[in-house]
């Protein structure tokens, strides 16, 4: 695929994804040096601050109908992220469908997910989804709770699992991880 296909298809996906900045697979974006706080404080962004350092909470504020809505002004560290299904279109490695039914399997599994949340009382949206877990699974259980309840929080606790595993497979970014392509661009390079 060139480049100028790539992007397209790169910008297709993206718009029928948007896991990055939904709260599903971060729950925070930290800034880098070069973004300024104030700026995107100005553009609508919530920051927090930890440590001296800047830190926007997902779900993105300017994520809107499936959408960048400060993209020309975002954060460096979205301007330089690509999932790896991105990463995989552009190597060659996989195409635009098979990337997009991986995006597909991720969004089934998120609204699996919410619907097993909502079960559990957890409603907040404006919260990163794993939070939003880690929040419903904290809430104590008595011994004596209803089989459902238990039921319910074992279905919950499998599901992020396995959503977990998908993204970790299939979209972040792990460090020290390469994709076949690199490795065989790495291997002419040294030859």
């Amino acid at each position: 695929m060139n480049p100028p296909e790539s992007l397209a298809a790169a910008a297709r996906l993206c718009a029928q994804c948007g896991l990055c900045c939904n709260g599903v697979m971060f729950h925070t974006v930290q800034l880098q040096p070069g973004d300024s706080a104030k700026e995107l404080a100005a553009l609508g962004l919530k920051l927090k601050r930890k440590q001296g350092r800047h830190f926007i909470l997902q779900p993105c504020p300017a994520f809107r109908n499936s959408q960048c809505s400060i993209y020309a002004a975002r954060p460096e560290r979205c301007c330089r992220f690509e999932c790896q299904q991105l990463k995989r279109l552009a190597a060659g490695e996989i195409t635009e469908a098979l990337a997009l039914e991986k995006i597909h399997e991720a969004r089934r599994r998120v609204a699996q997910l919410n619907e097993l949340l909502h079960r559990a009382g957890s409603t907040n949206l404006k919260r990163a989804l794993s939070k939003r877990c880690e929040k419903a699974m904290a809430e104590p259980v008595a011994p004596s709770s209803a089989p459902e309840t238990v039921a319910l929080r074992s279905r919950l606790t499998q599901a992020m699992q396995e959503l977990n595993a998908l993204l970790n497979d299939d979209f972040r970014i792990v460090p020290g991880v390469v994709s076949a392509a690199a490795e065989a661009e790495s291997a002419r390079d040294e030859v």
